[in-house]
C-alpha cells in the first residue's frame, strides 16, 4: 500500500542541517508515447506546450488544432528524468518525493520500484520514498494515463449512469469528464477547446528530514470572527508536527503593528491556537472602491526559528438574506463588508490559458488589474475551471477584488461512490486549507448550476430515478462538500451556498434542491437572453443578485490573425468560424442581434464584411 500524505501544504520551517531538498523541476524531462513521439522538456510542463517547444507541433490555438492534435490526449505517456544523489541526502532519516500538482491519472516509479498513484489534478501528493530503491543514480519515471481514456473507463465501471455523457457535438468535446478530477473545461465547453493537458504543472521535489527532529508547520490562516461588544479579531492558526506529543514555546507577531503574542503550547501532531487582536492594531480590508486593502503579515516562530507566516487583512463579510416588508415577496441577497452594503460589480473567471504553465504572474497582474480599473469590485472563480495558483488570490487581496469561489464541479451530474466522494473530501481540505487566509475571498458556492441541472431535469432522467438522482446531488454537496468546508473554514469569515444559481436560504427550506433555482427573487440568477434583444431593458430580469449573464461577441482582426493565416477563413459563417462557435445557431443569433439595431456591411469585400 502507498503512504500518501495529502495535507502536507508547505513545509515552511526545517532546520538546514536537518532537511535537504533536491528540486526535479527544469529542462532535462524526456516524454514519449507509442506513437513514436520523443521530446525533451521542461516542467513544469504539460505535453502541448513541450513539444510545442520541441518544434513537434503547431500552436495549438491556431487552424484546426484542437482537433488535428485530438490523437495526443487519446494516448498514454511516459515522462523520465534522470538525477543524482549524494550519499549524504541517502542518509537521511526520512525521504519524501513532493508533487504539488500532477496533470491527472499516473503511476510513478523510482529506479523501477513503484511509489505511488495520482488521480486528481487539485491536490498535492507527497509519497515516502525513505525504503524505496534510491541510489546515487537515479531515474524517475511517470506514467500518465491517457485522460479521456481513463474517463471512459471510469464512466463503463461504475454501476450507474451519470448524465450527461458527452458535451454536446458542437463543441467537438470529449466525454465522462465528471469522472475524472480534472479541470472540467478541458474537455471543452461552450467557449473553449478540448485539450485535456497531461503532464506535471507544479513544483516537484525529493525531501531528506532528520526524522528525530522535530518540525512545525503552518498548515492554515483562518480569520474566524470580529466580536463588536470587544471590537476584537479572532485569529485561528492551524499548525501540525511530525511528532508526537512535545511542548514548544511559540510567537505570532503581526509586522508593521506593535500585535505580538507569546505562548507554551503542547503538540499532538495537529493543533490550533485561536489569537485575539483588538481593532486599534489593525486597519480594515475594503473591495475596490470602498476603501483600502490593508495587509498583515503574520510571522509564526519557534523560539530562533521562523515557522511560517500568511500575508492577512482583516473584514467582515455577510450574505444579507433578508425578508422585505409586507407585500414584496422574495429575500435579499446582498454582501456587507465590514457591516457596509456593497454594490457588486464584477464578472466571471474562467482559467486565462488552457495550459495553465503559459500564464505569468504578470498576466494575472494585468487581467485582475485591468477589472480593478474597469471598476469591478468582484470577480466569480467559475467551477468549470481550476483553484487557482497562489499568486492569483494575492494580488486579488491587494487590488481589493473580492472572490465568488466555485468549487470545481460544472454542468454535470456525478458519480457519489465512495472512492470517488474520499477524493472530492480530500481536495475541498486541501483548497480551503490553502486559500481560507485570503480576505478576497467572500463566498464558497459548491458548484456551477447542478441544482439547477438537478431541479429542471436538464438530462432526462426517468421520472422513477429522479429521488435517487437528488440523494446523489445532496450526498456530493451537502454531506461532503459543505461539510468538508464548515470542517476547516470554521467561525463566521465566510458563507457558503451549496450551487449556483440556487435560491440561497430558500434553497436550504426546500431541502437544497428548490423547485426553480433561477427564481428571481431569492437568491442568485444566471441569465443569457439569447433571443432578447439587447437593447430592450424590459428583457433582463430584475433580480436580487445577478452572478453570470453574457452577450456573445467575434474577436477583433488582430485576434483572429494569430489563429489563422488563411484569409478566406475570416468570414462569416466560414467552415473556420463554424468550427470555433461552440454553441448552436449562435453565429445566426449575433448577425440577428446586428441587424436589428444596426446596418450590415454589403461590400464586395468578404474581410471587410466580416470585420
Amino acid at each position: 500500500m502507498f503512504q500518501q500524505l495529502l495535507y502536507l501544504l508547505f513545509v515552511v520551517f526545517i532546520s538546514p542541517s536537518n532537511s535537504n531538498r533536491i528540486s526535479l523541476v527544469g529542462d532535462d524531462w524526456t516524454i514519449t508515447n507509442k506513437l513514436n513521439h520523443t521530446a525533451q522538456g521542461h516542467i513544469p510542463g504539460t505535453i502541448h506546450t513541450i513539444l510545442l517547444a520541441a518544434n513537434q507541433i503547431s500552436e495549438p490555438y491556431t487552424e484546426y488544432n484542437d482537433l488535428d492534435l485530438r490523437y495526443l490526449i487519446h494516448s498514454n505517456w511516459i515522462f523520465t528524468k534522470k538525477f543524482n544523489l549524494t550519499s549524504d541526502f541517502l542518509a537521511s532519516n526520512q525521504i519524501t518525493i513532493h508533487f504539488e500538482q500532477i496533470d491527472t491519472v499516473a503511476n510513478i516509479t523510482l529506479n523501477t520500484c513503484p511509489i505511488g498513484r495520482t488521480n486528481s489534478m487539485f491536490i498535492p501528493y507527497t509519497f515516502n520514498v525513505t525504503n524505496s530503491c534510491l541510489k546515487l543514480e537515479n531515474e524517475i519515471q511517470i506514467d500518465f494515463e491517457s485522460p479521456v481514456i481513463y474517463a471512459l473507463k471510469q464512466a463503463d465501471a461504475y454501476n450507474d449512469t451519470v448524465p450527461p455523457d458527452c458535451t454536446p457535438p458542437v463543441q467537438n468535446g470529449e466525454c465522462h469528464v465528471q469522472f475524472i478530477r480534472k479541470e472540467p473545461c478541458s474537455f471543452s465547453w461552450d467557449w473553449g477547446p478540448a485539450f485535456a493537458p497531461i503532464g506535471i504543472t507544479g513544483d516537484l521535489y525529493l525531501e531528506g528530514v532528520n526524522k528525530t527532529e522535530i518540525i512545525i508547520e503552518l498548515e492554515s490562516v483562518n480569520l474566524a470572527s470580529y466580536t463588536t461588544d470587544h471590537k476584537t479579531w479572532q485569529v485561528d492558526v492551524m499548525l501540525s508536527s511530525n511528532n508526537d506529543e512535545f511542548t514548544s514555546k511559540l510567537k505570532f507577531v503581526l509586522e508593521n503593528t506593535t500585535w505580538s503574542y507569546e505562548t507554551s503550547v503542547t503538540f499532538n501532531h495537529n493543533l490550533t491556537i485561536s489569537l485575539s487582536i483588538s481593532d486599534n492594531h489593525v486597519l480594515m480590508w475594503w473591495p475596490n472602491g470602498y476603501g483600502d486593502q490593508p495587509l498583515y503579515k503574520l510571522v509564526v516562530s519557534n523560539q530562533e526559528n521562523i515557522i511560517g507566516s500568511r500575508l492577512i487583512g482583516f473584514r467582515t463579510v455577510q450574505l444579507k438574506q433578508n425578508e422585505y416588508e409586507a407585500g414584496i415577496n422574495g429575500t435579499s441577497f446582498y454582501f456587507a463588508i465590514n457591516f457596509q452594503p456593497i454594490f457588486i460589480k464584477g464578472s466571471n473567471w474562467i482559467p486565462s490559458d488552457s495550459f495553465q504553465e503559459r500564464v505569468s504572474d504578470e498576466k494575472l497582474e494585468r487581467l485582475l488589474r485591468s477589472a480593478k480599473l474597469s471598476n469591478m469590485n468582484m470577480l466569480r472563480i467559475w467551477g468549470g475551471g481550476i483553484y487557482e495558483r497562489n499568486s492569483f488570490y494575492e494580488i486579488a487581496d491587494r487590488l481589493g477584488i473580492m472572490l465568488w469561489h466555485d468549487f470545481m464541479f460544472a454542468c454535470s451530474l456525478y458519480p457519489v461512490d465512495e472512492p470517488f466522494l474520499t477524493n472530492v473530501h480530500d481536495e475541498i481540505i486541501y483548497q480551503v486549507k490553502r486559500l481560507q487566509y485570503h480576505p478576497s475571498i467572500v463566498l464558497w458556492a459548491g458548484n456551477n448550476e447542478n441544482e439547477a441541472a438537478v431541479a429542471q431535469n436538464w438530462y432526462g432522467v426517468p421520472e422513477e430515478k429522479m429521488n435517487k438522482t437528488k440523494d446523489d446531488y445532496r450526498k456530493l454537496y451537502v454531506g461532503t462538500v459543505m461539510n468538508a468546508v464548515k470542517q476547516v473554514d470554521k467561525g463566521n469569515n465566510r458563507p457558503f451556498v451549496t450551487s449556483s444559481p440556487s435560491n440561497g436560504l430558500e434553497t436550504i427550506i426546500e431541502n437544497y434542491i428548490a423547485k426553480d433555482p433561477q427564481d428571481p427573487l431569492y437568491g442568485d440568477v444566471h441569465f443569457y437572453g439569447y433571443h432578447d434583444d439587447s437593447w430592450d431593458p424590459t428583457t433582463y430580469p430584475i433580480t436580487r443578485f445577478l452572478s453570470e449573464t453574457g452577450i456573445q461577441s467575434l474577436p477583433s482582426l488582430d485576434t483572429w490573425y494569430q489563429t489563422t493565416t488563411n484569409s478566406s477563413n475570416l468570414k462569416f459563417n466560414s467552415s473556420f468560424l463554424l468550427h470555433r462557435e461552440h454553441s448552436e445557431n449562435q453565429l445566426t443569433e449575433m448577425m440577428k442581434h446586428i441587424d436589428s439595431n444596426l446596418p450590415v456591411p454589403v461590400t464586395n469585400d468578404s474581410l471587410r464584411n466580416f470585420a
